[in-house]
C-alpha cells in the first residue's frame, strides 16, 4: 500500500524521539504513514544517534543520515527528508514534540477536502502553551515547522533556511510556489515539548 503522508522528523538523538514516534503509531491512520527520521550527523554518528537509528529501524521506519555542515535547528535535515519522501503529502515534525490525539485524522480529512494540492497550515500548541498560528496570515512568529503539510511537489522544492526562522522561510517559499493559494486549518496537530499529562496514548 502506498503511503498517504510522509512525516519528516529531524533528530539529534533525543530520548523524546520515542514519544514522537509513539504519538504517531498510536493513531489508526498510522498504517498509511511513511516516517522519515533524518539524523543531524554534523560531528559524527553519536551514541545517541546510534540508539535512535536502532529504535527507528526496529519500528519499521526509515533512518537517514545527513551532515548539513553545521547544527541548524534540523533545517538541512527537513530539506533532505522532503526530497526522500514518497507520499503525495509531507508533514514536518520534531523529535521533542508529539502528534496530538486525532492529528492524523484531522490532517487526512483536511487533505481530502482540498480541490487541488496546495500548502495546508495547521495549528500547534507551543511549549509556552500558546496556540500557533494565531491569525490566518503568514508573518514571522505566526508559523512553525509542525504547522506545515505540503504537497510533495512543493515540499521537494523548498530549501529550508539556515537561520532560526527557517520554518517561516519554508512556509513563505511554499506559499510562493503555490501562487499564494494556501489553506489555514483550525485543528491543533502538534504539542510541543509535552508534559506527562499530554501523553494521551498512555
Amino acid at each position: 500500500m502506498s503511503p498517504w503522508l510522509s512525516v519528516v522528523i529531524p533528530t539529534i538523538g533525543r530520548e523524546s524521539l520515542s514519544r514522537t514516534l509513539a504519538s504517531l503509531e498510536a493513531q489508526p491512520e498510522s498504517a498509511g504513514l511513511e516516517v522519515l527520521v533524518v539524523a543531524d550527523t554534523f560531528g559524527g554518528l553519536t551514541p545517541d544517534l546510534e540508539q535512535a537509528r536502532s529504535q527507528v529501524q526496529q519500528a519499521g521506519h526509515r533512518f537517514i543520515e545527513h551532515d548539513g555542515g553545521l547544527h541548524c535547528y534540523g533545517h538541512p535535515q527537513r530539506t533532505i527528508g522532503a526530497r526522500a519522501a514518497s507520499a503525495p503529502w509531507v508533514w514536518f515534525a520534531q523529535d521533542d514534540n508529539i502528534a496530538a490525539r486525532d492529528a492524523l485524522a484531522s490532517i487526512e480529512l483536511a487533505l481530502d477536502l482540498q480541490r487541488s494540492p496546495r500548502p495546508v497550515f495547521f495549528r500547534f500548541l507551543s511549549s509556552w502553551r500558546e496556540t500557533i498560528w494565531r491569525t490566518r496570515e503568514l508573518v514571522l512568529g505566526n508559523i512553525d515547522a509542525d504547522c506545515l503539510v505540503l504537497p510533495r511537489g512543493i515540499a521537494q522544492q523548498v530549501d529550508w533556511g539556515l537561520r532560526y526562522e527557517g520554518d517561516f522561510d519554508a512556509a513563505c517559499q511554499a506559499a510562493t510556489l503555490s501562487g499564494g493559494d494556501v489553506v489555514w486549518v483550525d485543528e491543533i496537530v502538534t504539542i510541543a515539548r509535552p508534559t506527562e499529562n499530554d501523553l494521551w496514548w498512555r
